[in-house]
């Protein structure tokens, strides 16, 4: 018959002890008897623990208590701890879980301690996973366009180099896409079992397999085409729509034209920056350009039709007499479109206007025109 102990005693509980006075008190023992906290005295303070274990064990769980009230003692079929080390995931693991919150392994910051104490399936089979898919990698590549047009949308022939899912192996780098054995390091499984000893007894850690990631297999022959690489270089060809009004150094992502993607992730995107070269003859502002204009001094006294440039070609716009230098003028709808909404903004004309010394005759001219107008002009 096996021996008959005081777990009552042990955790210093009456018998009437509710559970949560049973786990108050098994949560200070545990602290108070640590090995940890006993370096002089190591060995004894082991045993109290274990006792301490032990006796929690049976009086927080409602049919081991009740076989113990009746028979003092909980027979083997009951779910003692065995002399090999500890079973079952009561104990510990329920004081973590009443301190920290119902976190079981693998979904809490405790999951490496039950994991190794507790040896959890449900952990297991988190674990046990293949590599997730991973997004390819995106493209940058620039485009070079004058600033003509903007004006209008625009096609333009990108070419680059990008990898791709290898076809002869459909990614996954073995010979065929087929070429694969067993893991010799986990045997298949995906994952490592490593028995540890302890003072609680022998308990297991699991991990993915580093060998072979977790997948429980290996590549036995690389493809000849890739070379185990699971992916090509190659040379690629796209027209691209620019729309009308687009800036200088403006991106456009066009989905999935960038590198394959990895254990059947999406590929990545084309990345293409817009660079417009400038025109020297006017200033963008948004959707308007500035521009200047030199006209003659009797231009602006007399009035013309003066030529001024736009991105489409010349126009001539008349000027009033007596213009003077400066002078601000708009030709309504000749400037950029707008990117959203294409409407068009103005062309802003600066006047200049040009005071040239003048020859014999014209400043004998201009004295005469200065006479009449009373001005006295050495």
């Amino acid at each position: 018959m096996p021996q008959k102990k005081d777990y009552y005693g042990t955790l210093g509980v009456s018998r009437d002890a509710s559970l949560d006075d049973i786990k108050k008190a098994y949560r200070l023992l545990v602290k108070e008897w640590h090995p940890d906290r006993h370096f002089e005295d190591k060995k004894v303070a082991e045993e109290k623990f274990k006792e301490i274990q032990e006796a929690y064990e049976v009086l927080s769980d409602p049919e081991k208590k009740k076989l113990y009230d009746r028979f003092g003692f909980v027979p083997e079929n009951g779910g003692m701890p065995n002399s090999d080390g500890y079973s079952g995931s009561g104990g510990f693991e329920d004081v973590f879980k009443d301190i920290f919150g119902e976190g079981r392994a693998g979904t809490g910051p405790f999951s490496d301690f039950f994991d190794m104490f507790f040896n959890d399936s449900s952990s297991k089979s988190q674990r046990r996973t293949s590599q997730p898919p991973q997004k390819g990698e995106d493209i940058r590549v620039n485009v070079t366009m004058d600033m003509r047009e903007v004006l209008e949308d625009t096609q333009k022939t990108i070419e680059y180099n990008k990898y791709e899912a290898c076809p002869a192996c459909h990614g996954n780098g073995s010979e065929h896409g087929t070429s694969f054995r067993k893991c010799p390091r986990c045997n298949g499984e995906g994952t490592i079992h490593e028995e540890q000893r302890t003072f609680f007894g022998v308990f297991v850690k699991t991990y993915p397999c580093p060998t072979c990631n977790g997948l429980g297999k290996i590549i036995e022959k690389k493809c000849s085409v890739c070379s185990g690489a699971g992916k090509t270089f190659k040379n690629e060809k796209f027209i691209i729509t620019i729309p009308s009004g687009v800036e200088d150094g403006f991106i456009l992502r066009v989905t999935g034209k960038g590198n394959s993607g990895k254990n059947g992730g999406p590929n990545g995107d084309l990345l293409v920056g817009i660079r417009i070269n400038s025109d020297k003859r006017f200033i963008r502002k948004g959707t308007d350009l500035e521009t200047q204009v030199d006209i003659d001094y009797l231009q602006a006294l007399l009035g013309d039709r003066i030529k001024i440039p736009t991105l489409e070609g010349d126009v001539y716009e008349k000027i009033s007499e007596g213009t003077s230098p400066n002078t601000v003028i708009r030709l309504k709808g000749l400037g950029i479109p707008d990117f959203r909404t294409k409407k068009r903004g103005d062309i802003y004309v600066r006047i200049n206007v040009k005071i040239d010394k003048p020859s014999i005759r014209e400043k004998k001219l201009l004295k005469e025109l200065a006479q009449m107008r009373g001005i006295s002009a050495e």
